[in-house]
């Protein structure tokens, strides 16, 4: 199952904002979509995020 996480970047340390899971039956592009939609909306609030497929600094402990 395929994983993407929206990350912040402040002061060198990346800190994870959203984690998202392709849905069963979700096609790759539906995914996609659902992502980039995801990040415009948290930067249409403020938040400054990319899209990784590794979560932050903040969940690798």
């Amino acid at each position: 199952m395929s994983t993407t996480y929206l990350n912040t970047k402040s002061r060198g340390i990346t800190k994870t904002v959203a984690e998202f899971s392709k849905q069963d039956g979700q096609s790759n592009r539906e995914f996609r979509e659902f992502i980039k939609e995801q990040v415009v909306e948290h930067r249409k609030e403020g938040l400054d995020v990319f899209k990784s497929p590794r979560p932050g600094d903040d969940q690798k402990n």
